[in-house]
């Protein structure tokens, strides 16, 4: 069915299962207006977002409308998950909002993880509890947060790949290491790193990038924290903050001879209950690249997004996304005795639920659409890790005896960690 005005297509199975889905006037009406030839594109969405999403072919869902009257099932949710996204990527606001409104009703805060991934996504009313469980949780933040990142191996994974890359690399002539970290958050990454480099009689420097948003910092506590460990070991720590372009002036003014630099750069890993924008990720990398290219050093980047790949339609990232976020979840509750059901609950709204919804993902895909990745986008050379970094990461998941696994990526500066076959996070090293 073409609609009209905008040039764009509708799949039939797409329109089919939304006429089934309106149960009132309202909907029926707008169903009418989609349909109709006068329909426009919602202004929203941009220009070059609409040509993408033009015509590519639709995805059939598997079951037909007369199949979807068991619509309580997980496959008839996910079915009209995938048709939202169609929706949206073809600028029919008014459709996909109708789907929204129904998937909203189906799913349940209790229910399986389909049902609680659509209500994140939706941020819909039925999930109002939501707000009580956050509120609640963030009364015990640093308990969570202790609890999240000891039970799930995603937050140490990615540390520990980094910092044995890292130490493995600093050669001996180096007496001085400084660490500008992208996003030091509360710093749980760095005390093997600081204890390391106090056996080996070095200086360290700590510098965290301040970007604008971040007008609730915990700096100064994280500083405190951090120096206070290195001075039991006997490491006069150094920990600073610095705009972007404060570090880029400081960098060029002075020579660092005798100093091994660390870019590291930790974006969306589920302890971290926040999301970077694509644009400052590669400006900070873009960074590395030039003062690396006249200092030595390396740059560690892990990525809690999952898989990147160049879509040029929207309901496949979706869908990506979607299938990687179930994993998460799954493999959360996987490591959660049923008893312990609301503090899963808990941890998962404070956690995953800032990463899992509809706008941001149709923002993040704009964003990345057309890019082949941080790394390939500005021409960096791979680190390639080391076999024993390699066996413990094996060890730290139980690999053989749990569903995680770990894979190695093609140029061998990379390791994955899966859920069963869907990567979850993924680190890399680069020069």
């Amino acid at each position: 069915m073409n609609s009209g005005g905008g040039g764009y297509w509708v799949s039939e199975t797409l329109v089919a299962i939304c006429r089934w889905l309106c149960d009132d006037g309202d909907d029926v009406q707008k169903m009418e207006e989609i349909s109709s030839d006068s329909y426009e594109w919602s202004p929203s969405i941009s220009k070059t977002s609409s040509d993408a999403c033009a015509y590519i072919p639709y995805v059939t869902p598997p079951c037909m409308v007369d199949d979807l009257m068991e619509i309580d099932s997980q496959t008839g949710i996910e079915n009209l998950l995938t048709a939202h996204a169609e929706a949206v990527c073809s600028g029919h606001p008014e459709l996909a909002k109708v789907i929204q409104k129904h998937v909203c009703q189906l799913a349940s805060p209790v229910g399986p993880v389909l049902e609680r991934l659509a209500l994140n996504l939706f941020q819909c009313d039925e999930n109002q509890e939501k707000d009580y469980i956050v509120q609640e949780s963030l009364r015990n933040f640093k308990t969570a947060f202790r609890a999240f990142y000891e039970i799930f191996p995603y937050g140490r994974f990615a540390h520990f790949t980094a910092n044995s890359t890292i130490l493995e690399s600093i050669p001996t002539h180096a007496t001085s290491i400084h660490i500008v970290d992208f996003d030091l958050c509360e710093g749980s990454q760095w005390p093997p790193v600081i204890e390391a480099i106090a056996r080996i009689n070095k200086t360290l420097i700590i510098t965290s990038i301040k970007l604008d948003q971040d007008q609730d910092s915990k700096f100064e506590q994280t500083r405190w924290q951090l120096c206070n460990f290195a001075r039991s070991f006997g490491l006069n720590l150094k920990v600073q903050e610095m705009a972007m372009s404060q570090m880029v002036k400081t960098m060029d003014e002075s020579k660092l001879v005798s100093e091994f630099i660390v870019f590291n750069s930790m974006v969306s890993l589920p302890h971290m209950g926040r999301t970077r924008k694509t644009t400052q990720v590669m400006d900070f990398l873009n960074i590395a690249k030039w003062a690396l290219a006249k200092n030595e050093g390396i740059i560690t980047f892990g990525d809690g997004e999952g898989e990147r790949t160049n879509d040029t339609d929207f309901p496949s990232f979706f869908n990506k996304n979607l299938a990687h976020y179930k994993a998460l979840y799954e493999s959360m509750e996987w490591g959660f005795p049923s008893y312990l059901n609301e503090g899963r609950m808990a941890i998962e709204t404070l956690f995953v639920w800032p990463f899992v919804n509809s706008k941001s993902w149709f923002q993040k895909w704009e964003e990345g659409r057309g890019k082949s990745g941080f790394q390939k986008d500005i021409g960096l050379k791979g680190v390639q890790l080391s076999k024993e970094n390699l066996n413990e990461q094996r060890e730290l998941v139980n690999e053989g005896e749990t569903p995680y696994g770990i894979e190695i990526g093609e140029s061998r500066n990379e390791f994955v960690l899966k859920w069963k076959e869907t990567p979850l996070v993924r680190v890399s090293a680069w020069r």
